[in-house]
């Protein structure tokens, strides 16, 4: 998910046209226009907020994570789905991996030390969720200490793995097979000046096997003091997020999911 084709080379123009620096981008030929594209233009929007969004580099290591329980597309039929136990299987891990991320559909993920290889449904549910009975999906990912997933030292493909799965007789099943999305980050709350500093988003795309894609997709970022469309490879931060609620969504594919988080950069970063 490295390649992004045209949004690579547009990368560098368009910071520059909000008013922000690109790292060692070449100076812009004078025919260079900032004025927004035509009509019906093909260019795609990179960074269409007013904040400054950098590119960062995930390790690349040698790590394999894989789905055990449920089996793909599964049927749960249990009295109490949330008590069913998610497996997985790390047959390799690097020793920089300290810890696995589990996600439910667009829920926050849950982080699990590489002591444990399972969670309920229920575990991974928010308070204010029910496991209804339909389609759901399942999202895991290896984290380093600082935080970011790492790719595959061989070809630099994303080590996080999808699953999807169903709670009762579905009628849906066909529908939506084609994959999935899932923003691991960011999620919950940034406190402090610190923290808010450079919030980090990490995006993947899925196929219907849970296998990561390579493929273009577009975040929405939407709040009252700042809004707008990224399309970066991930993952990138965004600095000087000012504070509030914000709701992002990610789209590829006709699929999309939504999240919020919060930034309070008033606020001690202990709090």
């Amino acid at each position: 998910m490295r390649s992004f084709g045209p949004f690579a080379v547009l990368l560098a123009m368009s910071l520059s046209c909000g008013g922000q620096t690109a790292p060692n981008a070449a100076a812009p030929p004078p025919t260079t226009s900032c004025a927004p594209p035509p009509v019906g233009s093909a260019v795609p929007v990179v960074n269409s907020t007013a904040l400054r969004a950098e590119s960062i580099d995930s390790p690349k290591l040698q790590t394999v994570l894989t789905f055990a329980a449920p089996e793909l597309g599964e049927h749960l039929m249990l009295a109490e789905p949330r008590s069913f136990r998610v497996q997985l299987s790390r047959p390799v891990v690097a020793p920089e991996v300290v810890a696995v991320e589990v996600s439910l559909d667009a829920g926050r993920p849950r982080r699990l030390p590489l002591t444990e290889s399972s969670v309920t449904l229920g575990e991974l549910l928010s308070e204010d969720h029910e496991l209804a009975p339909g389609s759901h999906w399942l999202f895991a990912a290896p984290v380093v200490a600082s935080g970011l997933s790492p790719r595959a030292s061989s070809s630099g493909a994303p080590l996080a793995r999808a699953r999807r799965f169903f709670v009762g007789k579905s009628a849906d099943e066909a529908a939506g097979s084609s994959g999935a999305v899932w923003l691991r980050t960011p999620a919950g709350s940034y406190n402090g000046p610190k923290n808010s500093d450079s919030v980090t988003f990490d995006a993947f795309v899925f196929s219907a096997l849970g296998e990561p894609m390579d493929v273009p997709y577009t975040i929405s970022l939407r709040s009252p003091k700042v809004s707008g469309q990224l399309q970066l490879a991930s993952p990138f931060v965004l600095h000087d997020v000012p504070s509030g609620g914000y709701e992002v969504s990610l789209s590829a594919l006709g699929f999309s999911a939504t999240t919020r988080f919060i930034v309070n950069r008033e606020l001690g970063e202990g709090s």
